[in-house]
């Protein structure tokens, strides 16, 4: 009578076993045949992108190098210093040329005109006033962090587009350009009006004028 009822019992435990052991494997714990559950991958810069449209036509050109997704704020009342080691490092001689905000730009000494549009959840576009062939960063803030992209500037362009790392609405958005490869402004040499220089032609005449009268 008590080995019946041994068997009895181990017969139960044997059918339970395989729903327990499968209720173990879908929380993601080690069981026969499982894997655990793998935590998702860390964004970076590249799950993000900003882009350029030459002048000339042809295919949007994509950054060089970009700065993975860090905390805080790129620009403020001053540079962050991850970004600034950034523009060191690709734009070297560089200055802050715009940050575009809440519908209105905070203009460097160049004035370039930059602004951006959203299109979408996390994308859209930007554009310049100016054409610009120079190595340039763009730095796109979104959420608690902001991320930057470098292009070697050897193509005219003007605008392109732009996507967030974690595809949140973009907050600001800011172009940093390489001050060694801007083209200075030819400096304005003023031109006497006509007038002027038959003012100035009398006065001489008048001049010699004297001159001969005191030789007299």
């Amino acid at each position: 009578m008590v080995l019946s009822s041994a068997l009895v019992l181990v017969g139960l435990l044997g059918s339970m076993a395989p729903s327990a052991m499968a209720k173990a494997d879908n929380k993601g714990n080690k069981g026969s045949g499982s894997q655990p559950t793998q935590p998702a991958a860390s964004l970076t810069c590249a799950s993000g992108s900003v882009t350029s449209n030459p002048l000339a036509g042809g295919s949007s050109l994509s950054y060089t190098s970009c700065l993975d997704p860090t905390a805080g704020n790129d620009v403020t009342s001053s540079i962050s210093a991850p970004l600034t080691a950034f523009l060191n490092e690709t734009l070297g001689d560089w200055g802050f040329d715009g940050k575009y905000e809440g519908g209105k730009n905070s203009a460097g000494p160049n004035d370039l005109g930059f602004s951006w549009v959203q299109n979408g959840k996390g994308t859209g576009t930007w554009s310049l006033a100016k054409t610009i062939a120079t190595p340039f960063v763009i730095s796109l803030k979104a959420g608690n962090a902001y991320t930057a992209y470098y292009f070697d500037g050897n193509t005219p362009i003007n605008s392109g587009t732009w996507a967030t790392f974690d595809q949140k609405d973009l907050s600001h958005a800011s172009i940093f350009v390489g001050k060694g490869s801007l083209t200075p402004e030819e400096p304005k040499t003023s031109v006497p009006e006509p007038a002027s220089t038959a003012a100035l032609a009398l006065v001489g005449l008048s001049a010699v004028g004297l001159v001969r009268k005191k030789q007299a």
